[in-house]
């Protein structure tokens, strides 16, 4: 939930928000039955070996955190169990996953390519995240490469065949449908198994969540995601999101401390997001 600051905040007091935005930790549910690839999705999204999610009993009650990075800056990724991996849990998890809802940034909903059974998952979702505002939802449909006919896989290029693409697509129409949620928030996707290079729309998958994040948590995920999937629009969209969320927070006193600030916009983004910060700092500096 965005909370406005001070219409006068003290230029001390917008150097610490910066700070405070700049090292935010973002927590992301991920949702979704044993099966699905919620680790191979994690570890090629984050470029680091995230600890096997749920390499506990598959119906284990209790969510499984997991913290991806060093020192302040990081990544909480909390692997819940799946909806229907045991039905006489149902009314146990929903509770557990309207619980944790409020405590997330983001919510990746997974669902496998080949699953054609998500009733109780469609039932949790309309019950948690139906009438829910505020938390980003993207649903993401796995293993893509073993969509029908899945011999027709370009294995060389690690994309699918015409003919695939095709039931892709009638696969997310039929997501978003069910779920009753826009096409835009859906994305296949598919990880090799043992080449972690191949990858299929996973750069397209950190565009959609930087899209969709608020302002305030766009810079934190991209600068987490590994810096290959992560494209330029991306970088200046998640920097943008940090300057306009400052702007908000300054209120009235922009004006009088802009100079000061943009320069520590600047000085404060990693050398990856560098030339991002340039660019959106020349916007600020000439329009803002």
């Amino acid at each position: 939930m965005h909370i406005e600051g001070p219409k006068n905040p003290s230029l001390q007091a917008i150097l610490d928000k910066i700070e405070q935005t700049r090292n935010y930790t973002p927590k992301v549910g991920i949702f979704g039955n044993s099966g699905v690839g919620k680790s191979s999705l994690c570890n090629a999204l984050f470029g680091k070996n995230v600890a096997k999610i749920s390499d506990v009993e598959a119906c284990t009650r209790e969510p499984q955190s997991i913290f991806i990075g060093t020192g302040n800056n990081g990544i909480e990724l909390i692997d819940l169990p799946g909806i229907g991996e045991d039905p006489a849990r149902q009314m146990e998890y929903v509770a557990l996953y309207e619980s944790l809802a409020p405590e997330l940034d983001l919510v990746l909903w997974t669902i496998k390519a080949d699953d054609r059974n998500y009733a109780s998952g469609l039932e949790a979702y309309q019950q948690i995240f139906g009438k829910r505002e505020g938390l980003p939802v993207v649903f993401v449909i796995t293993q893509v490469d073993k969509t029908n006919p899945h011999r027709d896989w370009d294995w060389n290029n690690f994309v699918p065949s015409e003919k695939q693409i095709s039931n892709i697509a009638i696969k997310e129409r039929d997501v978003s449908r069910r779920f009753d949620i826009s096409a835009k928030n859906i994305i296949s996707v598919a990880v090799g198994e043992e080449n972690p290079n191949e990858k299929y729309n996973v750069i397209e998958l950190v565009d959609l969540i930087v899209e969709v994040l608020p302002n305030e948590k766009k810079f934190s995920f991209a600068r987490e995601a590994k810096e290959d999937n992560v494209s330029n629009e991306s970088r200046q969209k998640a920097e943008r999101g940090v300057w306009d969320s400052i702007k908000d927070f300054a209120g009235d006193a922009w004006d009088t401390v802009k100079d000061q600030v943009v320069d520590k916009l600047i000085e404060s983004a990693p050398k990856i997001f560098a030339a991002a910060a340039a660019f959106v700092g020349g916007l600020f500096k000439k329009w803002f």
